[in-house]
């Protein structure tokens, strides 16, 4: 950058001369307009062709000062989202360029207003106005190319949402026992979905305030802990009837072989031979979803069903057939079951359900949200680590979901 540009745009950008902008401006723009039959067009048409920066021109100004003081502040990058990204070349020869017409402008506006000179120089004028606007055409352009880089990570949490609610959709249209097999698929989308959404948080949220490792088994456990509750206080969940999939195993911690050291980790995974989810139509070591939550939490299927909590129609998908046929339970005893008498309830039961509703209200509320913005994403700002509303509802569901795994899947628990 010439050592002289950048000395005017520093002395510019002064509260002295500061105030002056407004004013030059608006005597600048009274001239172009005058003359406008003898000129080219100032506005650019990226002004209208990119409706993000819209806010900009929303005043109705010619040349609003927000583009001349961004041309003023303007260095070699701008950082989104955690992101350093570099302007082009052209972007800052044309910031100078807009620069050096200014500065003769602004002594002839201070000769005018003292009444030493009748009129601006029409050069001057036509200078300034063509530098403004091939300065604006390239700004906005570098800045829609930054603005798409930066909304990557949420776009692709909302184009992994999208088959995980189609095949959500499914479950509930096709019968049994084929229900099943659409059931595995909603799982590995919302695999999908959960890997887009942790890489949405980190380009946003520091390392200290995410969870760093989130399982998809969580969710259907905590599910599960609500179904066989049987009282959802009206709470709807996209997630209903998902702990039914078949072939999903949690690690059965005390079956480890003899002379492996217990890991420490909190993570289901890593205390365990398979992988996450078991292998489909394969055999997978560890325990169904609901031997391992009665293990933990000392409730069954069979608790529920006996106590009227459960029932074959409950659920998405026939979840509720699923579960007893998961569990072992005959449908017909379970259809002759009224309401019973239920078991004592735990200390860990009663934060499960606590844990529950509030991992599994995050994950309503943050595809809620990622829904709403799924038809206006040429309208977000890019910034997204500055959109408080956004990051409150992402350190909700990270804190929710860390809280819940230090509970539920940390291998201590089962001891």
């Amino acid at each position: 950058i010439p050592h002289d540009v950048r000395s005017l745009r520093e002395d510019y950008m002064k509260p002295v001369n500061r105030g002056d902008i407004v004013r030059n401006l608006r005597i600048i723009e009274e001239y172009v307009e005058r003359d406008s039959a003898m000129m080219d067009p100032v506005a650019s048409e990226e002004r209208l062709a990119f409706p993000r920066f819209q806010h900009l021109f929303a005043g109705g100004e010619l040349l609003p000062q927000q583009v001349f003081i961004a041309a003023l502040e303007l260095g070699p990058s701008e950082m989104l989202n955690g992101q350093n990204l570099p302007f082009d070349a052209e972007v800052l020869v044309l910031r100078d360029n807009l620069v050096v017409a200014y500065k003769p402008l602004v002594a002839k506006i201070r000769q005018l207003r003292a009444r030493e000179i009748d009129d601006l120089p029409m050069r001057g004028i036509v200078n300034f106005a063509r530098a403004w606007t091939a300065f604006e055409s390239a700004w906005l352009r570098n800045k829609e190319v930054h603005a798409v880089h930066a909304l990557q990570p949420i776009a692709k949490a909302i184009l992994s949402l999208e088959p995980l609610l189609l095949s959500l959709d499914k479950e509930r249209l096709l019968p049994w026992p084929r229900v099943q097999h659409q059931k595995v698929v909603t799982l590995r989308c919302l695999e999908g979905f959960m890997h887009s959404l942790s890489e949405l948080a980190s380009t946003v949220l520091p390392s200290l305030s995410r969870e760093l490792d989130h399982d998809p088994r969580l969710l259907l456990l905590l599910e599960h802990v609500l179904s066989l509750r049987g009282e959802k206080s009206g709470f709807t969940s996209c997630l209903d009837g998902a702990s039914a999939t078949p072939n999903v195993v949690f690690p059965d911690h005390q079956v480890a072989p003899k002379g492996m050291a217990k890991s420490s980790s909190s993570g289901a995974l890593a205390a365990t031979a398979p992988a996450a989810i078991g292998p489909l139509g394969g055999a997978a070591r560890g325990l169904p979803v609901d031997g391992y939550t009665f293990k933990l939490l000392g409730a069954s299927v069979g608790d529920a069903v006996a106590a009227g909590k459960l029932r074959p129609e409950t659920g998405n998908g026939q979840a509720g057939r699923a579960k007893l046929a998961m569990s072992g339970t005959i449908l017909q005893t379970a259809q002759l079951r009224g309401a019973g008498g239920g078991t004592n309830e735990s200390e860990i039961s009663k934060k499960s359900a606590v844990h529950a509703f509030e991992l599994l209200g995050a994950f309503e509320a943050i595809k809620d949200l990622l829904l709403s913005l799924k038809s206006t994403l040429e309208h977000v700002d890019p910034a997204l680590d500055r959109d408080q509303a956004f990051i409150r509802l992402l350190q909700r569901f990270e804190h929710c979901s860390r809280r819940a795994k230090r509970l539920l899947l940390e291998p201590d628990n089962l001891v």
